[in-house]
């Protein structure tokens, strides 16, 4: 018997309802936007939940905070659009900002309870050597709030009395996956929608990490049976609270 066989995972690519939580309005094009696309293209219902306006994704001292905001929050709807999702939801944290991580749990929590997703899809704030402090707490946020969304007293606000169990959270851009999707159909719808980021990729930065992504895609797929997989780390709630084998699954 292996230690799978006595958790009940769900399956990522049976998902019929997913919220995806990104720190900043590229993040989920980025680690799985080829599988957005596919689970969307299988009718699966898609979210997405931005939680900072992306107002520090510039080097250029002249680009007006106000105006990149506004940009950026159309690129996140012109990709979303691309990919099939069908709601965008922008919580408009300020980039950057150290924002609180009690306060995300609490915001992402009212939007898991709303949205009601089967699973959760979000950064692994596990990552070693990931230093952006907006991807380690919003990373951190989802899982609790993926732990605390089904409990009645645990309420963002005192209106709001509504509970919402999810069956997974997946974590992508991580360094332990357990779960890797063929993605060869919806590989260039991928990169169609990163190049709709316009102020974060030019084509030469697109072509650099193009060739990044593809070659780990390659990498992931690799014995599999197809050519690219976007690999990602699925876990129960069951799983997220003094579960010490948590890292091995």
């Amino acid at each position: 018997m292996e230690l799978t066989d006595l958790l009940s995972l769900p399956k990522l690519e049976d998902c019929k309802s997913l919220l995806c939580v990104q720190p900043h309005p590229d993040d989920n094009e980025v680690g799985a936007g080829a599988t957005i696309a596919k689970l969307s293209a299988k009718g699966c219902k898609v979210t997405y939940l931005t939680v900072t306006d992306g107002r520090m994704g510039s080097v250029d001292p002249k680009q007006d905070q106000a105006e990149l905001v506004s940009i950026r929050k159309k690129e996140v709807e012109q990709s979303a659009e691309l990919l099939g999702v069908s709601d965008t939801i922008f919580l408009s944290f300020r980039d950057g900002d150290y924002s609180d991580e009690k306060q995300l749990c609490k915001s992402i929590v009212a939007v898991i309870r709303q949205v009601k997703p089967e699973i959760v899809l979000t950064v692994d704030p596990f990552l070693p050597y990931e230093f952006h402090p907006d991807h380690r707490k919003v990373g951190m946020a989802t899982a609790q709030a993926c732990m605390f969304g089904a409990f009645p007293n645990f309420l963002p606000d005192e209106k709001t009395k509504d509970t919402w169990a999810v069956r997974g959270i997946a974590f992508h851009t991580t360094a332990y996956p357990n779960t890797f999707l063929n993605v060869d159909d919806t590989w260039d719808l991928k990169m169609k929608s990163l190049s709709l980021h316009k102020s974060q990729f030019d084509a030469a930065s697109l072509q650099r990490v193009g060739y990044y992504f593809d070659f780990k895609a390659r990498g992931y797929a690799q014995g599999k049976g197809f050519t690219r997989a976007e690999a990602f780390k699925v876990l129960s709630p069951d799983c997220l609270h003094m579960f010490v084998d948590a890292i091995n699954i």
